[in-house]
């Protein structure tokens, strides 16, 4: 789900006072793009890439909303975030039920998408996984796939020879010529998306998408107290379907 769409959800966004119109952005925002935290900028930028009326003083309004009781907006050093009560009642509002069931056949739409029966059966075990609220399994099957869908483009002439170049440019993995697929397991996956880019076979753009990916993935990836919901499986699917797998 992106920032359009959950404003269209909202009845008169723009007659809504500044204070709950930054609000809504901010908490679209970090809905579409999976994160936890954000700047006055990001909000701006919402506001113009929707062609949205910007507040005369956005950093006023964030303000303002530190400074209710309770707070909905709290600040730390990764930047702004929702206070954990503000942010469940908005999930609630915005992400209910009914959400869930249209993102569900969403997800299933992806399906006729991707090419291949393995990939195919690969990403309905991965919906299969968000549907049953395993949002962890979800996000780490979809990167896996994402991953082997790469490793496939690499793999055919002339991505191979342009990536092994690039091995040789880098240096780090000099020893390792790519061949087949195996041949990718001695490679740590950041320095992998960083090759990529360095061979030139994903775009700037691209690289960007998976190397934050990678952190959401590496993050689900071992046991802690990070609280995966399913807005960010969601998000994390989708940008990896429509932005990486369908484009490679």
């Amino acid at each position: 789900m992106n920032v359009s769409d959950l404003i269209d959800r909202v009845d008169d966004f723009e007659k809504l006072t500044q204070k709950e119109q930054v609000k809504l952005i901010a908490f679209f925002h970090c809905v579409e793009y999976s994160k936890e935290f954000f700047t006055t900028t990001d909000i701006k930028a919402e506001f113009e890439k929707h062609s949205l009326s910007l507040p005369a003083n956005v950093s006023n309004e964030v303000l303002k909303l530190k400074k209710e009781k309770p707070a909905v907006l709290i600040s730390g050093k990764s930047g702004l975030s929702f206070q954990r009560k503000a942010k469940k009642g908005l999930e609630e509002t915005y992400l209910g039920t009914t959400h869930k069931r249209e993102i569900s056949t969403t997800l299933r739409d992806l399906l006729q998408n991707v090419s291949g029966k393995e990939q195919k059966s690969f990403l309905e075990e991965a919906i299969t996984c968000f549907e049953v609220k395993s949002f962890r399994a979800s996000i780490l099957m979809v990167w896996l796939l994402t991953i082997d869908t790469i490793y496939e483009h690499v793999l055919q002439v002339p991505n191979i020879a342009k990536f092994n170049n690039a091995i040789q440019a880098h240096g780090k993995y000099k020893k390792i010529t790519i061949n087949k697929k195996e041949d990718f397991s001695d490679i740590k996956e950041s320095d992998f998306i960083e090759l990529l880019r360095v061979a030139k076979l994903i775009s700037n753009d691209t690289r960007k998408i998976l190397d934050e990916k990678l952190g959401i993935r590496n993050s689900c990836a071992h046991p802690n107290t990070l609280v995966i919901e399913d807005y960010k499986a969601i998000a994390f699917i989708q940008d990896l379907v429509k932005n990486v797998i369908e484009k490679i």
